[in-house]
């Protein structure tokens, strides 16, 4: 019989191929739907047919296979289910796995039959969880007829079928629902219902009723954060209404009320009224900390009037006082200050006996946001004493104003070292080419080894970012009357810039007279750091290596040579060339073992090759065996080559060490 079943499933379905039709999904048994999943799944999820839907639906079991099908169908029963899809649908209402996906179907069919069917099935279900998904659709749902059912449920022994209980009659209940959710014994478990009705009235525009539910929750039983949150949202849905019960909570001698009080301050309606108010209570604050944290709730209300209001006040705390008021008025003047405060704050920024109020004087210059508030660092800049001018330099800086720039350049021939330094720092970010005989120039005329080194510093740092040949042609135009102290600095800044100008300068003067500068070009030539003019550096250092005539000179070019091999990216066959090069040109044994070190950093098949090749000399064979096995160890893969490498280290080396980690490699082979 079984065999018969079979035969007719399959040829069922053939003769569905045959014709080029689908199966009856209507029909298909439980069987022949997990064995089709695929195809199951394709069908849900483009049918609007109810039925099919249904068929899957109505199948026992909840294994995975099963549960997934039917999960597909509950989901476009929500889409596509009509009144004839209910019954089904209760029935699956109490079973573990399914209920969820019941209900989710449920929740969008219209019509008070399934309101109804819901309501029914309240009083059948057997499991807690169950009834209060029941209750939760129903509240979902928001029919007021299920409003009844869910009151039965709001004293429920099970937490979660009060709370779900809670949220369906607040949803379905309407005003009857104020009375309830207004009684100082409410049920804490019940309170999140009260907030939810709270803002159905709420986006209603019933103003009144929104208020008597946040004030019953104010000074119900229930939880503290519960209350505070109640008065908070009390306050705010008064608005304007609302600030005398905002005072209320600014002096009140409870932290988490007063963090209510601040909470609600900054989120009252824009304008000088709540301003005002707030502004009046700092008076009444003695505790700085309390008081600091009312100057931030100010100072976060940025729009006009309230700022007109604030400003004041908050102008005159930040100039003295306990320092943690001073902080937060200060931080707060970056929202709600104008150009009058930048006396203030640069005063506190240069003040010397607390870094906190320096700080935070800084970091509201920096970001005080305004073109005013640029044009008075401006003037400050140039008609500000030497402290000022100091600051203004760096908030220049900081805030890239472009205006200001002709007055760094000014500020580079100032009397006041302090000054000269800080208009050295800031052209150093924001100098162009145009700029940088200027910068040159201050260079020449230092006062001190120290100024000197400082705007050095400053021109590596400008160098890099300008056109290199233009910026080499003019560091060249002070070596014609340069001290050999100053060539040496110009030397070092035209290794920074690079290029191929810098790069003949330098060479220049590696083979010139001057023995000081000589040292300096020559030790420049080995740490040039272009990688886009390696093919002057490699000319410039073979060429040193080859035909100096003192071996200070030609070792510095052979290691000048051979760091090229080590650190810069190159072709394979270029960099084997380096090495043999100088292993040829040196005459000594530790400028020679340098090609180890780029054979191993520098891992293939072909320099293993190279390497292998120095095996069978015997004063090299321990260095030459070292990078061999280096090199193994780094390959990928599986070669004759490497294990002839190895093998052949085994055989050459001395070292005991060298030997098991070559073997170590023959091993992975």
């Amino acid at each position: 019989m079984k065999h018969l079943v079979q035969l007719f499933i399959v040829s069922f379905f053939l003769t569905c191929s045959v014709f080029g039709q689908d199966p009856d999904w209507h029909q298909v048994p439980k069987d022949t739907l997990l064995e089709k999943g695929a195809d199951v799944i394709k069908m849900l999820l483009t049918t609007t047919d109810e039925n099919a839907m249904l068929n899957v639906v109505k199948q026992s079991g909840t294994e995975d296979d099963m549960l997934r099908l039917k999960m597909f169908a509950y989901k476009r029963l929500g889409i596509y289910g009509t009144k004839a899809a209910v019954p089904v649908l209760v029935e699956k209402l109490d079973i573990e796995k399914e209920d969820f996906y019941a209900r989710y179907a449920l929740e969008t069919i219209p019509g008070d039959e399934i309101d109804a069917a819901l309501c029914e099935a309240t009083k059948t279900v057997k499991r807690s969880s169950a009834l209060a998904g029941i209750l939760t659709t129903l509240g979902v749902r928001g029919n007021p007829k299920s409003a009844a059912t869910a009151k039965e449920f709001l004293q429920h022994e099970d937490l979660d079928v009060r709370k779900a209980a809670g949220y369906a009659y607040a949803a379905t209940a309407g005003d009857e629902a104020v009375e309830f959710f207004t009684q100082k014994s409410l049920d804490p478990a019940l309170a999140d219902s009260g907030f939810f009705l709270a803002e159905i009235f709420a986006n209603k525009g019933e103003k009144d009723k929104t208020i008597k539910i946040y004030d019953a929750l104010a000074v119900a039983d229930i939880k503290a954060y519960q209350k505070e949150a109640a008065l908070y949202r009390g306050i705010l849905v008064r608005g304007l209404d609302g600030i005398n019960l905002l005072v209320t909570q600014l002096n009140s001698e409870s932290p988490k009320f007063f963090g209510v009080g601040l909470k609600a301050g900054r989120e009252l309606p824009a304008g000088a009224e709540v301003t005002k108010a707030m502004v009046d209570q700092l008076a009444n604050q003695s505790d700085p900390l309390r008081k600091a944290k009312l100057v931030r709730s100010i100072g976060d209300r940025k729009d006009k009037e309230s700022k007109t209001v604030s400003l004041p006040a908050i102008s005159e705390l930040a100039k003295s006082g306990d320092i943690v008021v001073r902080v937060a008025a200060i931080d707060s003047l970056r929202n709600i200050g104008d150009p009058s405060v930048l006396p203030i704050l640069i005063d506190a920024a240069n003040q010397t006996d607390s870094r906190e109020i320096a700080q935070a004087a800084e970091n509201t210059l920096r970001n005080l946001p305004g073109k005013e508030i640029d044009d008075a660092i401006v003037a400050l800049l140039e008609k500000g004493n030497s402290a000022a001018k100091i600051k203004a330099i760096g908030l220049v800086e900081d805030r890239r104003i472009i205006s200001a720039y002709p007055l760094l350049k000014k500020g580079l021939l100032d009397s006041d070292a302090g000054v000269r330094n800080a208009a050295i720092d800031a052209l150093g970010q924001t100098a162009g080419i145009d700029d940088l005989p200027i910068l040159l120039g201050v260079l020449d005329k230092a006062k001190s080894d120290e100024e000197a080194e400082k705007i050095l510093v400053v021109l590596k740092s400008a160098c890099t970012r300008l056109p290199q040949d233009a910026a080499s042609s003019e560091v060249l135009k002070l070596f014609a009357n340069g001290s050999t102290a100053m060539k040496i600095n110009l030397l070092d800044l035209l290794k920074e810039i690079g290029g191929a100008k810098a790069m003949e300068i330098v060479n220049q003067y590696a083979w010139g007279n001057d023995a000081e500068l000589k040292d300096k070009a020559t030790a420049i030539l080995g740490q040039w750091r272009s990688p886009q003019d390696l093919d002057l550096i490699a000319a410039a250092c073979l060429k040193l290596a080859k035909e100096s005539k003192e071996n200070k000179f030609k070792v510095r070019g052979l290691r000048g040579y051979i760091r090229l091999a080590r650190q810069f990216n190159m072709a394979e066959e270029r960099r084997l060339q380096i090495c043999q090069e100088v292993y040829d040109l040196a005459d000594r044994d530790e400028d020679k073992i340098l090609i180890f070190d780029v054979f191993a950093r520098n891992p293939s098949l072909k320099v293993l090759e190279t390497a292998v090749k120095y095996l069978d000399n015997e004063k090299f064979k321990e260095k030459a065996a070292e990078s061999v096995v280096a090199i193994g160890e780094k390959l990928q893969g599986k070669s004759p080559q490497i294990v002839d490498a190895m093998k052949k280290v085994i055989e050459k080396t001395a070292n005991n060490s060298i030997k098991e980690r070559a073997q170590r490699v023959l091993d992975k082979q």
